[in-house]
């Protein structure tokens, strides 16, 4: 009895979590940590793309590729797009 009683329980946790993972995946916080993330690697990824380029053409001058000092934060979009309204593209065999 005890041990049908954990069971069931532990039945319970694992969908409680389960189904708690599942509406965070969907969830707008989810999206805002994954736009951040995005941000911050494609940053990342231009920086070390961008020291490369200094180290190869160091003759070039490279500065219109600097910034401009912004004061306040640009965080994600709160604007959602609706995909639905868009028409997907012809067929290749229509095309033809």
């Amino acid at each position: 009895m005890v041990a049908e009683l954990e069971a069931q329980m532990s039945k319970f946790i694992l969908e409680a979590v389960a189904q708690a993972m599942e509406e965070f995946k969907t969830s707008s916080k989810m999206k805002d940590l994954n736009i951040t993330f995005s941000q911050k690697a494609f940053i990342k990824g231009f920086e070390l793309y961008e020291g490369r380029i200094v180290q190869r053409f160091f003759e070039l001058d490279l500065g219109f590729l600097e910034e401009e000092e912004i004061d306040e934060e640009v965080g994600p979009s709160s604007i959602r797009a609706d995909p639905s309204s868009i028409a997907a593209p012809p067929k290749v065999e229509d095309l033809e």
